[in-house]
């Protein structure tokens, strides 16, 4: 059946999630079997190992009939990391239509620092100030540890694994990789802030992009995955990760539930177990400090700029300015000399 006719690119802590449990209820969409996010482009050449364009259509779409008239769809937040953009425009077709969430930098980058913090992808000693400090103040260590460093800096987008809770809001950057490849008539900009105020309008100009009819039965005003957990503590956390780790290996990209059922079923007990113990309910409500939002939307200012030209969008207009009084300025948000 070939690939997806359209894929949802991220952004992550954007509303993909969201969109995914609607699309879900679409009677004219099918998306990928079991996987909201396909690990396929995102580890190095396995779209190789596996076999190419025969696992994934097996693995994604093996429970579709070839007469299915269905539109086939991929919401994947992982695939704007750096290299996922030339994986993908080497099997898919350059008419795919691709669809990017963005949101506030600034929000996104916390919603996310909260998110992979209690999954461990950040360093003992940020979950471990934290857990001491509360996220809040957390975050403005973060950031100012990694920002203030002009080492650290200039790796964001070298490294972007490494520094997650920044890379992913810099839209510009990585919607520039995908511009390589593909045409920008083939791309719709979603913004966050407008998709949660309005569903149902959001997924309509959706609908519309990729050539599916309305849907009146499905039902709208979901909530955003935002992430209501933290880690009981450092080792909790990074246990977490690799055994989370090994569930995609397990799960997505070895396909285990298909040839090995029993076998995967005692190991997801297993997970489900770990992640239990692993994770509690976050009290903590804390909000973004205003000079670390002040500090960080100064720091994203000029790749708002490049999204804008990008995707014809006023983002300023949503998201605001930096505040010209800030007095901080810390270059382009990719190291670059202004």
């Amino acid at each position: 059946m070939g690939y997806p006719d359209f894929v949802c690119m991220g952004f992550q802590k954007c509303g993909t999630t969201t969109l995914y449990a609607l699309l879900k209820q679409h009677p004219q969409i099918a998306l990928c079997r079991d996987v909201k996010e396909p690990m396929y482009y995102r580890v190095p050449a396995w779209h190789i190992i596996c076999g190419g364009t025969r696992f994934y259509n097996w693995r994604y779409f093996g429970h579709l009939q070839p007469e299915d008239p269905r539109l086939t769809g991929e919401v994947n937040a992982g695939l704007t990391y750096g290299g996922c953009a030339k994986k993908v425009s080497q099997t898919m077709s350059p008419d795919t239509k691709m669809i990017f969430m963005m949101r506030n930098p600034v929000d996104r980058s916390y919603s996310a620092y909260r998110y992979f913090l209690a999954r461990g992808f950040l360093s003992a000693r940020d979950i471990r100030y934290d857990a001491e400090h509360g996220h809040a103040q957390g975050f403005d260590h973060y950031v100012h540890f990694v920002l203030d460093n002009p080492r650290r800096r200039s790796q964001v987008m070298k490294r972007q694994m490494k520094y997650i809770v920044l890379s992913q809001s810099n839209y510009a950057t990585c919607i520039s990789e995908y511009l390589e490849h593909f045409d920008r008539k083939n791309m719709k900009f979603v913004l966050f802030e407008e998709f949660i105020r309005d569903q149902h309008t959001a997924c309509q100009e959706i609908y519309d992009f990729v050539g599916a009819p309305d849907a009146p039965e499905i039902s709208y005003n979901l909530k955003s995955n935002e992430g209501n957990e933290c880690a009981v503590s450092p080792l909790c956390a990074k246990k977490l990760y690799w055994v989370k780790g090994m569930n995609y290996l397990f799960y997505d990209l070895c396909a285990m539930p298909y040839w090995g059922p029993k076998l995967y079923e005692r190991f997801r007990r297993y997970f489900l177990r770990v992640r239990s113990e692993c994770l509690a309910q976050d009290m903590d409500k804390s909000k973004v400090l205003p000079e670390t939002r002040t500090y960080l939307m100064d720091y994203f200012d000029r790749e708002i700029c490049r999204a804008e030209a990008l995707t014809g969008r006023d983002l300023h207009g949503v998201w605001g300015r930096p505040p010209a009084s800030s007095g901080r300025t810390v270059g382009l948000a990719t190291g670059a000399e202004p």
